[in-house]
């Protein structure tokens, strides 16, 4: 969806006063409104993983499906300090 049709559904979402506010606020700003929905805290994330992981209980394919990521990514994920 291009930024102008996103900008016009956003606008009917909140109404034009709380939309005004949301571009004074985030004006200049890039935001990233992930696919599934939800928003995610990438720190708490990874920490989760790497908990998961070192707990023993799932393997890096388990993971993988659980947090949706690739498998490649979850293995830098563990790796990262």
């Amino acid at each position: 969806m291009n930024s102008k049709l996103a900008l016009k559904k956003l606008r009917e979402l909140l109404g034009s006063e709380s939309y005004e506010a949301v571009m004074e606020l985030l004006a200049g700003s890039t935001v990233y409104f992930p696919a599934n929905g939800k928003f995610t805290d990438i720190e708490e994330r990874n920490m989760q993983i790497k908990d998961d992981f070192f707990s023993g209980k799932y393997e890096v394919t388990d993971l993988a499906r659980k947090y949706e990521l690739s498998i490649s990514r979850i293995y830098k994920i563990i790796q990262a300090r």
